[in-house]
Formats: structure tokens, sequence, C-alpha cells
């Protein structure tokens, strides 16, 4: 072969790897010519190298150096600048670079473009020399612009724009990624332009696009797979990003992948284990946190890659410090961590100064206070950062700062200050999961400002922190109705495929790959919700003056729950003040709310069961004396995200009044505003019901004008267009909550399930839905005080309220209570006085009375 073939071959590696190792071995290594051998063992060296291969790509380099000697300098250079980014990759950063130097020496023109741009990559992965590598780029890209070396040109400028975005010029990365992407693009380097596209979505994450940066990791990830490459690289950013959105299981799931899916270098196992203890942490696995954390320090060490060094040492030190009884020794090691991220330049330099802080607060000497206020106010300087999480931990450094000298006014101006750069950041993204999820990054701060307010005294101040952070996503409406036609289509196919899984199951057949169908499908439509803008809007806290008027000109007393260490607390706002009632035990009344619901299951099922019992003891948990001296007015109750399930309907205080839920009461004000779209009724039964929807023929006869869908006529695309902009919708159907998925559970019909995702392309949502089926007002707290499934879902898009039942009900006694509700509500009445009506109605029967007790209505 000839010696320009063969650099050829060389140059294009990349577009076919396995096939140009192939021919590399097999035409190029054999020929007598040297040059053309040197060649012939880069390439295969090259191709051994990135398949995880090193003692073998480093045999290689070696005969290739041995070779290149006797051919000429430039040969010779440029094998060592092969063998230098390999002995740097494999872990042997110094020893490497200076083989990159030594490359350098004596060289010009392709050549020594060629061996800057790999040292300038070195400089920048390996060493954080952003600068130097910069420069080293510059140099290198003013010679392939006039070489017509296209290949090289677009490698280089990939690489400016990963350092220029490093310094903080994000126009100018982006301008590169463009560039490079498109002469990869031209020449079909399909690899290549993947890794553009993944720098792309990092750039879009850097300026706090999340939804953007998923949606073109996602891209990338698929351009890689469809040539059978695995970017650690990008496991690791995507993996970022997934915690970023507060999706640790997400995150989880594609590092473990990663993991296995090839053999790997030491360099890349260290990123996945980082990337591993991040979504471990996030998830609740301190152990595996720790474990994986420990072993990429080692790693990482001994490469001497120090700025990624410091993300393993802070998450292993994070997962350290809640079980620590020796905060000292993990302070001193948090002291080489703050000092080697802010040397690096590192992006974990704010949650590290952070960490730093609170260890130096639990250690007793004037050094480590002195310490931890200097972290503080070095953290706090990033409040005016770019990204909205990055400003949020700014804001909280400075909160803690006026906790520390108890300045109430600094903390709480702080703390808000913080939830607004958050609030910013979470309207930017359209999925309502997402959105839910990335509360997590507001938790300290609402924690804080919460107990602020609640040691300041101020009844007022208190509720308006007990709603600050509560419930945001429902109180935001849905970005934007509708599906794009992918989503649809997904959707449809889905439901085709649940009904072929039922009649598998019926049958006895296997149903495997069925499943692993609608998995996939599932995980289509999630990830591609995941991508949606939103619309820019976003939560704030109520106007108490205005809850109050609103509150007076309904006769109505709202009743919030708030937890503050482990104690419930309830904020009571009517008849123009707000009384603040120290409540139980937060633990005490899980166990209680769970005894309840027990006891209304042994009473729907005819079994002898003490429900007055558990309604006093569950009162006596949640709400003490909250109530006392508040007369005959109505209540809303809203309580925390973590007792959403309660069944309020068994409180003896409660039983014998009107009564709602909301999520939260900014989200009370908004459904009391709301106004149907006409007078439209519309009634649904799904198939497989124990009571058949005996209900709805009997409500029907009374209200002869509802349009009824039963049998077959019920399916989804029925059910969906009757639903939209109906005044009250009664769904008599099996309901499946997903706890894995919530935006997933559905409703049974006729041709399969209804989906949560299924509602969101209504344009008018329901006004009223009652949902008459066992377990069906089942939520998901997830996140920090948000709520997914489907009454969350159909309250965020402007439904008024939502009838639903908590437990298991009776069939027949499902008939009475719900004939007693329609009759109250063709009166006019609200859901809560039909609820009561309802609930009078059942008498002394307590099958009846425990049915009635089990639904509960959320809005109004």
């Amino acid at each position: 072969m000839e010696r320009a073939d063969a650099e050829e071959l060389l140059r294009t590696l990349f577009s076919d790897p396995e096939e140009s190792r192939r021919r590399a071995e097999a035409e190029l290594v054999p020929d007598p010519d040297p040059a053309v051998a040197s060649i012939g063992h880069q390439v295969a060296a090259i191709v051994l190298r990135d398949v995880g291969r090193t003692d073998d790509a480093l045999a290689h380099l070696k005969h290739a150096l041995r070779l290149a000697k006797g051919v000429d300098g430039d040969r010779e250079a440029d094998v060592r600048a092969t063998l230098g980014s390999t002995l740097v990759h494999v872990g042997r950063t110094r020893a490497g670079l200076a083989e990159l130097d030594r490359a350098t020496a004596g060289l010009e023109g392709v050549p020594l473009a060629r061996v800057l741009v790999r040292r300038a990559r070195v400089r920048a992965f390996y060493f954080a020399e952003l600068e130097a590598s910069l420069h080293d780029l510059r140099r290198a890209v003013a010679i392939l612009e006039d070489s017509g070396d296209e290949i090289w040109l677009a490698r280089a400028l990939n690489l400016v724009g990963w350092t220029s975005a490093g310094l903080g010029d994000l126009v100018a990365a982006r301008r590169a990624f463009d560039d490079s992407l498109a002469i990869h693009e031209a020449l079909g380097q399909q690899s290549a332009a993947a890794i553009n596209v993944h720098n792309h979505g990092w750039l879009a994450y850097l300026e706090g696009d999340l939804p953007r940066a998923l949606e073109l990791y996602a891209d990338a990830d698929a351009r890689f797979d469809a040539v059978g490459v695995t970017s650690p690289e990008l496991v690791y950013d995507r993996c970022t990003a997934y915690l970023a959105g507060g999706l640790a299981s997400d995150a989880l799931g594609v590092v473990e992948r990663a993991l296995v899916a090839r053999p790997l270098l030491a360099v890349e196992r260290a990123d996945l284990l980082i990337a591993l203890a991040g979504a471990a942490l996030d998830a609740g696995d301190t152990d595996r946190a720790r474990s994986a954390a420990d072993e990429a320090s080692r790693l990482l060490r001994g490469q001497g890659r120090r700025r990624e060094w410091v993300a393993a040492e802070l998450l292993a030190v994070t997962a350290r410090r809640g079980a620590t009884d020796r905060p000292g020794r993990l302070l001193a090691r948090m002291e080489e961590v703050v000092d080697a991220a802010r040397e690096a330049g590192a992006p974990e330099l704010p949650q590290a100064l952070l960490v730093g802080a609170g260890l130096a607060a639990r250690v007793s000497s004037d050094r480590a206070r002195g310490l931890g206020d200097r972290w503080l106010e070095e953290a706090a300087a990033n409040r005016l950062a770019p990204l909205g999480t990055t400003r949020a931990l700014g804001w909280l450094a400075r909160a803690r700062q006026g906790a520390a000298v108890g300045d109430t006014s600094a903390v709480l101006r702080a703390c808000e200050r913080g939830l607004t750069a958050l609030d910013h950041h979470r309207a930017t993204l359209g999925s309502q999961e997402l959105r839910a999820r990335t509360s997590v990054h507001g938790s300290d701060l609402a924690e804080l400002g919460t107990r602020t307010a609640l040691a300041s005294g101020d009844a007022r101040q208190l509720l308006r922190w007990a709603e600050r952070w509560r419930a945001t996503t429902i109180a935001v409406p849905a970005a934007r109705a509708g599906h794009d036609p992918d989503t649809s289509t997904d959707l449809a196919a889905l439901r085709a495929l649940h009904q072929r899984l039922a009649e598998a199951h019926a049958a006895g057949e296997p149903t495997d790959r069925l499943q692993a169908r609608v998995t996939r499908l599932e995980q289509s439509v999630r990830q591609r919700l995941l991508h949606a803008r939103g619309a820019e809007q976003s939560a704030q806290g109520v106007d108490v003056g205005a809850l109050l008027a609103a509150l007076a000109a309904d006769d109505t007393v709202l009743v919030e729950l708030t937890e503050v260490d482990g104690v419930l607390h309830a904020l009571v706002a009517g008849r123009g003040r707000v009384r603040h009632r120290v409540g139980g035990d937060a633990a005490a009344a899980s166990r209680a709310v769970d005894f309840s619901l027990f006891t209304l299951r042994q009473a729907a099922r005819g079994r002898r069961a003490q429900v007055d019992v558990a309604g006093r003891r569950l009162q006596d948990a949640l709400l003490g004396h909250a109530l006392d001296g508040v007369g005959d007015a109505r209540f809303v109750v809203s309580p925390t995200t973590a007792l959403q399930g309660v069944p309020w309907g068994v409180l003896p205080d409660l039983a014998d009044r009107p009564f709602t839920t909301a999520p939260s009461a900014r989200l009370w004000l908004r459904a009391r505003s709301a106004a149907p779209h006409g007078d439209r009724r519309v009634m649904v039964v799904g198939p497989g019901l124990g009571s058949g929807g005996a209900e709805v023929p009997v409500i029907a006869a009374d209200d002869p004008s509802a349009e009824v869908l039963d049998g077959d006529d019920a399916t989804a695309a029925a059910t969906l267009a009757a639903l939209d902009g109906a005044s009250l919708a009664h769904v008599a159907a099996h309901g499946r909550f997903r706890e894995d998925s919530p935006l997933f559970s559905s409703l049974s019909l006729a041709d399969g399930p209804l989906l949560v995702h299924d509602l969101q392309q209504l344009r008018h949502p329901p006004h009223r839905v009652v949902l008459s089926a066992c377990e069906s007002g089942v939520l998901a707290p997830v996140g920090d005080q948000e709520l997914l499934g489907l009454s969350a879902a159909l309250l965020s898009m402007g439904t008024a309220g939502v009838v639903s039942a908590l437990a298991e009900v009776d069939d027949a006694a499902t008939v009475e209570v719900m004939v007693a509700l329609h009759t109250a509500l063709r009166k006019g009445v609200g859901l809560g006085e039909a609820l009561h009506a309802a609930r009078s109605a059942a008498g002394t029967d307590p099958v009846l009375t425990a049915t009635a007790a089990s639904f509960t209505a959320m809005g109004t």
C-alpha cells in the first residue's frame, strides 16, 4: 500500500474503527515499507485503546515508534503524540504529557497542528489548563484552515468549543461546535458528529436549558448507538442532567448499563463511578454512593486528574456526613477538596463550600468557625451565577449566614431569592414530572425559611412559608395542551399493546416480549416529554390577605398542615386572621393514617371495625385542638404531601360538616375562580367493574341530558372527546396507579388504558370529575412537597375539583353514595357539600358509612 493511502486510513479511521483496524493488521502491518507498517501499528493501537485493550495498544505503539524512528521526524512525532494520548488515557498522565511535548519539537505545518490538537485535549481534559489548551488550538486551527485537512480541522474546532465554554465564552463555544458538526456531517463522520451533538447538549445544560440538554443527549446517544459505540463522557453528562432534574432512578439506569456494556479503561471507569456515586446518593443509597466514590477517588488520584477527584471526594464526604460522629476528620478532608476545587475551577466548588461549612459548624473550635464563615462568604458569591441551581446555592449560603447571627429578615429574604431563582429554572421545564422532581433543589431553602418563620412567632409569616414551596407544580397550569404526532401515535400503540397483554394473560400465553415492547414505548414517550419546553410561568407564594378575603366570602376556614423537625403544625386561616396550633408527632400521625385506612377496608368488607375509634385517633394526631372555636364554617384542609392519603371523612369534627382538601391554599384559590365551559355532563363506564358501573344508569335516569359512554363505546378517544370541556364528568372505571411512573397511571376503558399523558391532550379539562372506583385518588409524593398522579394532573390542567376514593370501597354501597352525591350536585352545591350530603345519607349503616368516608373531594 502506498504511504499516502495508509495516512488516509489513519486520518479517517473513526468513520469505521473496526474495519480500519482489520485493514491495518491485514494490509499495513506486514508491509515492508516501515512508514506504512508504522501507520498500521498506530491505527491498530488507537482502535484497541478505545475498546479497552490497552496492553495490546501500547505494544503496537512500541512497534510503531521503533519503525517511525527509521522513517522521518514527522512520522516519529505523530506516533509519539498517539503514545502520549494513550498513556494519559490509561492513567499515566505525566508521562503522556511529556511524550506530547517531545512530539511538538521540530515540527511545522499539518503534522504540528495534529500534535497540538492532541496535546490541547490532554491539557484541557486531564489538567484543566484551559488557556494553554486554547493557545494550542488556535495555532492548530490557523494551520488546518489553509491545509484542506477538514477532519483534523473539525476535531480542533470541537475542542475549541469545549475549551471556550470552560472559559465562559458560550457564544464562541456554540459557533465552534456548529462549525465542527457541519464538517463531520458533510464527511459522513457519524461518531464524531455524535460527539458534537453531545457537546451542544452540554452547552445547553450550562445555559440552564435542561429540556434542550436532555433532548440533545438523547440524540447523541441514538447516534452513538447507531454505530455501536458507548461514550462514557455522554453517560456521565446524561447522568448529571437527570440528577439536576431530580431523576435519580433514570441516572442510575444510565450509568449501570454503561458499566457493564463493554470493557472499560481505568479513566472511563473512574468517570462512571463518579456518576454512579452521585446517582446513588440522590436515590438515598449512601452505602453504594460511598463505595463508588471511594473507588473513583483512588483511581483519579493515581491518574493525576485533580478536577475529577474533587467530584469523587465531595461525594465520598457527603455520603458520610450524616452518620459520622467524628466531623473533625471529615472537615480536614474537605479542606483539601475545597482547595483543589478552587485551584481547578471545578463546578462542584459551591456545593463543596456549603458541605464544608456545614461540617465546620459541627466542630467546636475557633479555627473551624472561622473556616466555616469564610466558606459561606465564598459560596454566597454564587448568587449571581448564570445557572439557577447554582444561584440557589449562593442564596442558601447567604441564608445560613443570616441564621448564624440570628437575622430573621436576612434569612427569609435570602431563602425567597433562592427559591425565586429555582422558580425561573423550573418554569423552563415543560414536563410536569420534571418540574415536580426538580423541587428537591429547593428543599434546604424551603426548610430553613419555614423553620425561621416558625421561630418568629408570626402565624401569617409561617403560613406564607408553609405555602412557598408546596405543590408548585400543580399550581402552575400545564405548559401546553396536546402532544406532538409521534407521542400521540405511541400512546395509541401503548393502548393496543396493553389490550394484547390482557388477552395474553387471560389465555395463559407468554407475555415477556409484549411487556418489553410496552416498556420501550413508555420510555420513548417519557423521554420525549422530558424534552418539552415550559411556558416561562412560575408559582410564587400565596397572598395571605387575598386568601383571607376569599375565605371570608365563602364562610370557609382553611387548615394548612406543615411539618418542621418531625412535628406537625396547624395554621388555621379564616375570619380575618391566622392562628398557629402545634399538632402532634408526624411519625405517629402517619401510623394513625395507616390504621384508619386499614379500618375502612375492614368495614367496607362487612367486617367489624372501629371506624369511630380510628377517626378520633386520627384527629388527635393530625389536628389536635386546631378546630376548636371555629363554629359551623366550611373547611378546606391542606395537608403535607406525606398526608395526602388521609381519609378526612372519618374525623369526628369533619364528618358532620362540608369540607374539601387542597394540595395548597394557592391551588384552592385558583380552583375557586375556575369556571366551567358550558353545562355538559358525561358519564363513562369502563369494563370489568364488580358493580358494572351500576350507579350510572340510576344517575343518568335523573339527568337524561347527560352523555353516557358504556360498553364498546367507552373507548379512550371517545372518552377524551367527551371529557374535553365537560362541566361534570363521572368515570366508573378501574384505576391503576403507577408508583414507579405516576404519569403512566391509568383508567381502564374498552380499548385499553387511558393514561394521565392522554389527558394532557385536552384543550379544556372537565370542570369537575368524579372517580368512583377503588383507590382512584392515590397520589405519589415526589421531589420536595410535590404530587403526581391522576388527580394532580387534572388539577394542574385547570380542573376545579376531583372526587375520588382513597381506600377499597364496597361496590353496592358505592352506588348509593354516588347517587346521593349527584343528587346534591344537581342542586348546585359544591363538592364539599355534596360529599357531606352523601355521608349524611349513609345513616348508621357501617358499610355505607365507611364507603362514604373513603371518598374525598380535592379542590372545590
